[in-house]
């Protein structure tokens, strides 16, 4: 590749090693196996030396081979560390009882459902009546929102009767168990309320929810699909989303805006510099902007719940700060690389959290294929480039996420393409809109903001009622999607070798020991 060497990029490798060396122990669908990680790491090694001695000495030196090797077993010993794989709880499968616990995450209504996890403490006992300990069984709630049912809140105190159903050893049931501890599903039909436990998640949650609230229309007797886009957009709260609108969001491609990720971190990142730019022409400046700049992402992470999506988007915005306090040039794939480390060092089973994984790979598509395309055809008319720009930027972004979305979701989003030109323009003004009107409460700015959303909502719903914009019923393996990135990457190496003939490749000599690749001429 040539705008990737080893010199610009010397962090693509480690976390590769990295990630390997956590797939090699800890794939949630298999028993843990040190013998596996083992074979692994001496068939690559093995490879590796192989190449080396039958073909060409510049894919690495002795020391470089050393540091994929540490950086493999750290990654394996991580997920040996961080492993939780508590037992199924089948004690009391099937049975309907009353149970006592708290609510541990962020409800989200879906349909009928209102879906948390929490944690039950004890069951009552049918005969006697007496609280029995449960062992602090933690599970995935359902609520029915059909009956008279409060409305959850994270860190509430609640009294359930349901039904117990213990996770299966195999699958999502095994997958959740795995890497989220869940044990069991508790289907309840009655809930309520005795109290609310104070953590920081609950004042979080609180603050959540009065922000929220400002951002609706106060007119109680019709849904406000505006308000409720608009809090998703803005601080993270989808959970009163209506579920057909929710659907079109789904079935057109974009129902990644609903979550708090890059994107919207990236657009907090353009107002915070933008807005606080003048901050440069004081002494010390720089510093000082780029600390303020860093502590507001990473508040703002925090309201929006620190999914690993936001985790990413913070770590690669705060070292891209960095770099701009530091007046250092910054390589977006490096920096990018450096995110992945931080976070799989943290936790490496964020690796199989679905928003870490079409986050990452949105931004490699978007990072090693805008430019090469962008070089090859450009419009010369001021508003053709920027509108070709921006369906670029949706092109490359799909061609990195599109075989997981097959693979997880069962289909294939043909409609976003036609929609990423829209989504640039109104999902900044809404961001922008409403942090604004939470900060000022200018009423001309909650207007123009709710129908800038209104809009958004009635183009995705008229494109999502249409059977061509999703093709679904796709079955994908494992294995397939692995061949498909395969395949991927193969495309993103022709192209970028196409666009610098000149440039030595990734692994020249040059490369390796980080001296600038020379340019000749004949």
């Amino acid at each position: 590749m040539a705008r990737f060497t080893r010199s610009n990029t010397p962090l693509l490798e480690p976390a590769v090693s990295l990630i390997t060396g956590i797939l090699s122990f800890a794939l949630p669908d298999r028993s843990d196996s040190y013998a596996v990680s083992g074979l692994v790491l001496g068939g690559l090694l093995l490879a590796v030396v192989l190449v080396k001695y039958l073909f060409t000495d510049r894919i690495a030196s002795w020391k470089r081979i050393l540091a994929w090797s540490l950086f493999f077993c750290a990654g394996a010993a991580g997920a040996a560390l961080h492993r939780t794989d508590p037992a199924p709880a089948i004690e009391h499968h099937g049975e309907r009882l009353t149970f006592l616990g708290r609510v541990e995450s962020i409800p989200d209504i879906r349909g009928r459902w209102c879906r948390s996890t929490a944690t039950l403490f004890c069951f009552a006992d049918s005969i006697s009546g007496q609280w029995i300990p449960l062992g602090d069984i933690f599970v995935r709630l359902y609520a029915d929102t059909s009956a008279r049912n409060p409305r959850l809140r994270i860190g509430d105190i609640v009294r359930v009767r349901g039904r117990l159903y213990a996770a299966d050893s195999s699958g999502y049931d095994l997958y959740m168990r795995r890497t989220r501890g869940i044990t069991a599903r508790c289907f309840a039909w009655t809930v309520s309320r005795i109290g609310t436990d104070t953590t920081w998640g609950t004042r979080i949650e609180s603050l959540r929810n009065k922000l929220g609230n400002e951002l609706l229309s106060g007119d109680a007797t019709s849904p406000d699909d505006a308000g409720n886009i608009m809090q998703a957009l803005a601080i993270g709260n989808q959970s009163y989303i209506d579920p057909q609108l929710r659907d079109s969001y789904s079935r057109t491609g974009v129902a990644h805006l609903l979550s708090v990720s890059g994107l919207h971190m990236g657009i907090i990142f353009m107002i915070l510099n933008l807005l606080f730019g003048w901050i440069r022409l004081l002494r010390r400046g720089y510093i000082a902007l780029g600390i303020l700049v860093i502590l507001s992402l990473c508040g703002y992470a925090v309201l929006t719940g620190l999914s690993p999506s936001v985790i990413r988007a913070v770590v690669m915005f705060s070292l891209l700060q960095t770099g701009l306090m530091l007046s250092r040039y910054t390589n977006s794939f490096n920096t990018l690389c450096a995110a992945a480390l931080l976070i799989l060092l943290w936790n490496p089973y964020y690796i199989y959290h679905i928003g870490f994984q079409l986050s990452f790979a949105a931004m490699v598509g978007i990072i090693t294929l805008y430019q090469p395309l962008a070089r090859f055809r450009m419009p010369r008319h001021t508003l053709l480039r920027w509108l070709w720009s921006l369906t670029l930027v949706g092109i490359t972004a799909q061609v990195g996420t599109f075989p997981l979305v097959m693979y997880h979701f069962g289909q294939l989003q043909l409609a976003g393409l036609l929609l990423n030109p829209l989504i640039w323009f109104t999902v900044p003004a809404i961001i922008g809109g409403s942090l604004l009107y939470l900060v000022s409460h200018w009423e001309w700015v909650f207007a123009l903001t709710r129908t800038v959303t209104d809009w958004q909502n009635a183009v995705i719903t008229r494109m999502g009622s249409h059977d061509w914009v999703a093709v679904t019923g796709i079955r994908l393996s494992g294995w397939a999607c692995a061949a498909i990135y395969l395949a991927i990457i193969a495309l993103i190496v022709w192209i970028n070798r196409r666009s610098a003939l000149r440039t030595r490749s990734y692994f020249s000599r040059n490369a390796d020991t980080g001296a600038p690749a020379v340019r000749t001429e004949k």
